[in-house]
């Protein structure tokens, strides 16, 4: 590790949104306390109820993501590497690696691996490939690991690539697949026969997926088999508001395998 520097990951919350939601809410605060002008100005109350209830959950979220709320965020990542590392992959890819976290622990705890990430860095987002790449060099794996631009619903590797691929969070945010599930079906291709693969994502959400059962035709449908398929509160206690339907409510925690032979 780098001395005298640390890693900046930041949380999976966008903080301009909470920002957003922030000014919003205060505004219509203030408004509302100009009703000695006129009762009328009280109606801001009412979305001030809305935006500061959002505004509160985002910030709570935030707070529960960071080593002084719980470190969630790390113990989250900590659960996926657990499920990928007793098949001890040579070389894993990670499909929207966002600031890096998830790659860098992948590969501290598989010394024998190097570990791949991709994401688009969507200009709404405060993550870059330069801040994955610093956190690696901080932590001490850069010569172990690699970043690279590509979209989840078009991935540059052949088929059969790597011995794992996982996904934290990354399917739904997809914007080039209307369905989903597409997004999945890619990252299982790039997946060798024998390999393992982990993913999380808002699975149960009716917002982004039909139904968990077209997940689990479209994980068929790339070949592969699950071994585990269960809500992410069932392996890991959330506390308020993780569990909350707008945050990691909907989320799903599947492992399994691509059938085959397991030979590199």
């Amino acid at each position: 590790m780098t001395v005298g520097r640390a890693p900046r990951y930041g949380t999976w919350i966008r903080s301009g949104r909470l920002r957003r939601f922030a000014a919003v809410s205060g505004a219509c605060l203030a408004l509302s306390a100009l009703a000695w002008l006129s009762p009328w100005f009280l109606l801001f109350l009412v979305p001030f109820a809305v935006f500061g209830y959002i505004t509160l959950i985002l910030a709570l979220t935030v707070r529960r993501f960071t080593p002084r709320g719980g470190d969630f965020q790390r113990r989250i990542h900590d659960l996926m590497v657990a499920k990928v590392a007793p098949a001890a992959p040579r070389r894993v890819l990670d499909v929207g690696c966002g600031s890096g976290s998830l790659v860098i622990r992948l590969a501290k705890a598989l010394p024998d691996s190097t570990v791949t990430g991709i994401d688009s860095w969507g200009t709404d987002w405060e993550y870059s490939q330069k801040q994955c790449e610093n956190n690696a060099r901080i932590e001490g794996v850069a010569a172990r690991t690699a970043f690279g631009r590509q979209s989840a619903a078009a991935i540059e590797f052949p088929d059969g690539s790597f011995d794992a691929v996982v996904s934290c969070l990354t399917f739904h945010e997809i914007g080039d697949l209307a369905d989903k599930s597409d997004g999945v079906v890619e990252a299982l291709r790039v997946l060798r026969p024998g390999g393992r693969y982990v993913f999380l994502d808002l699975f149960a959400d009716p917002a982004c997926y039909p139904s968990t059962e077209d997940v689990r035709e479209a994980i068929g449908r790339a070949g592969a088999s699950i071994t585990e398929f269960g809500i992410l509160a069932g392996s890991l206690p959330l506390p308020f508001p993780l569990r909350h339907p707008k945050v990691l409510g909907h989320a799903i925690l599947i492992a399994g395998t691509k059938p085959g032979n397991a030979s590199s």
